[in-house]
């Protein structure tokens, strides 16, 4: 390890201070989610569950995220992202302050009967080059608390643009609008939490909760790193 840092030396992505992608002067910037909010009107909601009046027939539960998307969460997930940084986040990680995660063990009380971890899948051809899932990573963070399986049932089969450089809503809906498939008889009845590393309008997971509910999900709520 001594080795690797001195060829290959850390530098905060916040301030270019050595020894650390993440130093304790920019932890501080990390700003994490005070009140979670419903996934359709962005209006407040305990624990983030859905309000009545915005349920849908093929719609998500409810959404739980851990920090705010500012700018200095930005750089951190694009590292992760782009450059394959895969350390930074495990150095992200273990900064995460335990007490705000205790809110995520209320996903397992929501409802009756055994939930199973689904990370957004990458199509095959983005995920040859990038060579792993950050959403996978995210998940397998998660589950070091929750305990449940994590599956793989839903697949991307539309090799769609990446959703952060789609300005317009509706172009962003259109641009997932049938990229997800799964096997119907799997998971019939099953209450399945989706986990994405960031959420910003939401569509990716909505039309993935669709694919599920489509597939005979009974429930689908969504867990995420962060939210725009």
């Amino acid at each position: 390890m001594f080795l690797k840092d001195l060829f290959l030396p850390k530098f905060c992505l916040g301030c270019g201070f050595l020894g650390a992608y993440i130093c304790l002067k920019c932890q501080k910037k990390l700003s994490y989610v005070r009140r979670d909010n419903c996934v359709y009107c962005g209006k407040p909601s305990l624990y983030g569950l859905t309000h009545y009046g915005c349920k849908r027939n093929r719609g998500i539960e409810g959404m739980i995220c851990v920090f705010y998307y500012n700018n200095f969460l930005k750089k951190i997930i694009k590292s992760i992202k782009y450059r394959l940084a895969t350390e930074v986040f495990r150095e992200l990680c273990l900064i995460i302050e335990p007490e705000k995660l205790s809110k995520i063990s209320v996903l397992k009380e929501l409802k009756k009967g055994d939930f199973q971890l689904q990370p957004i899948p990458l199509h095959t051809g983005r995920l040859r080059i990038r060579g792993f899932n950050q959403a996978k990573l995210v998940a397998d963070f998660f589950n070091r608390f929750l305990n449940l399986s994590v599956i793989d049932h839903l697949k991307r089969s539309k090799n769609t643009r990446p959703q952060a450089q789609i300005k317009k809503d509706k172009d962003r809906l259109t641009n997932i609008r049938g990229a997800f498939s799964t096997h119907a008889h799997i998971l019939v009845g099953q209450n399945i939490i989706l986990v994405d590393d960031v959420i910003t309008t939401g569509s990716t997971v909505k039309e993935a909760a669709r694919s599920l509910k489509k597939a005979g999900a009974k429930s689908v709520f969504v867990l995420a790193l962060a939210r725009g």
